[in-house]
């Protein structure tokens, strides 16, 4: 019980609110159920809903801190697979036995059933927490019985009287457990860590929150991250050949840029809008059956998944201090501000590129929703994604280090862009490219690069940092 006391401490430390907003929910339940009990049946269902929106979270985070517990030096710990086995028991006791016996006093129909879906919402949260690539092989099921309610709905009616279905819900159950939890069971060896500022986001759902836990990724990803790493090591050669062959400074900073964006070469980045482009064309064709939204959001949302990159640069430049003291050497500047405005000119590649994903999928999304006036959103999301970027990379290269403050700062420069979005949409259908646009252009790509230059002058000032971050 000790043991198990311990565990659950440790789940509160890492995640207070997740544990304090599972509970409370579930004290609501207990609530509504006692209110049940008495003989107003219709706090059944509200009982019902919070209780499974508390088991779901509570399991989220369950699956979250066997990320963390599950590394190779655990199992080196005396029983720890079987003190693992007890407390799950004692979570099954409490977020299954005890309601389903609420439900056996209560009297409610179909308990099977109910003890089933209980199972259920406890399995997809562990999945969910501790492997959240597995979210994938959900969604699309969840999508295609979308397109047909109606057979959802009797298929749900026939579910009900079928005494085979409590079985299938079991095996549901085991494939989730399965999914979940045996994966975090095999010890295996820890793969190459990957650059902190890769660009590839297949591992950005496995971000790792403890020192020492693995970075899991399925065979697919491992697939696609192989070959990110073949195109990175590829150019880095050319690079390599180039500047040795014939020494010169604009050489030199494409060697940097390798060196600090390794999957930001040109054959990376296409890969990169290829994987995109086919998730977005699924994702189209999945909800062209329902009505279609306004096809001018497109711009908005293409622009914010192209800033969405400059976050990872804060979190990567804190994680490479150490690591950057090799390239101090190396680059043997006279001056620390000459080494500081390298890194800097070497980080502004990151605007283009961003403004050509905006792009990319801004006419992507554009073909896809046949939108009516494509030329009017790629003309706004042009000015937008460039002046956002500017803003996006000063921020986060000058930003607080804290994620507290990375997230305020994250949070202001998304709902920035999307209000200057459609701020410059209307000003650009109102007043005309000529004068809308002129306007947009002198008031967004000043300011972003007037933020720019004044965090690049900071930057420039500050004295280079090679300690290794705290935590």
């Amino acid at each position: 019980m000790s043991v198990a006391w311990q565990l659950w401490l440790q789940l509160f430390r890492r995640t207070p609110l997740l544990v304090v907003l599972a509970n409370l929910l579930r004290l609501a339940a207990a609530y509504f159920a006692v209110r049940w009990l008495r003989g107003e049946e219709e706090l059944a269902i509200v009982a019902a809903m919070l209780f499974g929106a508390a088991t779901w979270i509570w399991h989220t985070g369950q699956g979250y801190q066997l990320r963390g517990l599950c590394v190779p030096e655990s199992f080196l710990l005396p029983n720890f697979r079987r003190r693992l086995l007890e407390y799950g028991a004692i979570d099954v006791a409490m977020w299954v036995l005890l309601p389903l016996l609420i439900t056996v006093i209560g009297g409610a129909p179909h308990l099977s059933l109910i003890a089933c879906a209980l199972l259920i919402l406890a399995g997809m949260g562990l999945m969910m927490g501790s492997n959240p690539r597995t979210g994938a092989y959900i969604w699309p099921f969840l999508i295609v019985l979308g397109w047909m309610p109606s057979f959802l709905t009797a298929f749900f009616k026939e579910a009900l009287r079928s005494p085979l279905t409590p079985w299938l819900l079991l095996a549901g159950v085991a494939l989730l457990l399965r999914f979940s939890i045996a994966p975090l069971l095999r010890i295996e060896d820890r793969e190459t860590a990957a650059s902190p500022l890769e660009s590839t986001s297949l591992g950005r759902m496995q971000t790792r929150s403890t020192p020492g836990e693995p970075r899991r990724m399925g065979r697919f990803g491992k697939r696609i991250n192989a070959l990110y790493e073949q195109l990175a090591e590829r150019t880095l050669q050319r690079a390599l050949a180039a500047y040795a062959g014939s020494p010169s400074f604009r050489r030199r900073m494409i060697l940097v840029r390798r060196l600090l964006l390794p999957n930001d070469n040109p054959e990376a980045i296409v890969l990169r809008i290829v994987l995109v482009a086919v998730i977005v064309c699924f994702y189209f064709v999945a909800i062209m059956h329902r009505q279609h939204f306004n096809p001018v959001v497109i711009g908005a949302y293409a622009i914010m998944l192209s800033v969405s990159r400059f976050p990872q640069l804060n979190v990567g430049m804190l994680r490479m201090r150490p690591n950057m003291a090799d390239l101090y050497l190396t680059l043997a500047p006279e001056t620390r501000a000459e080494y500081q405005q390298t890194i800097s000119d070497a980080l502004l590649i990151l605007v283009p590129i961003s403004l050509l994903t905006a792009l990319v999928y801004t006419v992507l999304g554009a073909v896809l929703m046949h939108a009516p006036d494509p030329w009017h959103m790629l003309f706004v999301a042009a000015i937008v994604s460039l002046a956002t970027s500017l803003a996006a990379l000063a921020l986060h290269l000058i930003g607080p280090e804290g994620s507290t403050g990375r997230a305020i700062v994250n949070l202001a420069v998304m709902f920035g862009t999307m209000a200057v979005y459609w701020g410059g949409y209307w000003l650009v259908g109102t007043a005309g490219y000529l004068i809308g646009g002129g306007l947009l252009a002198l008031v967004s790509l000043g300011f972003g690069a007037g933020v720019w230059m004044a965090a690049q002058r900071e930057y420039v000032s500050r004295a280079p940092r090679f300690d290794a971050p705290i935590g």
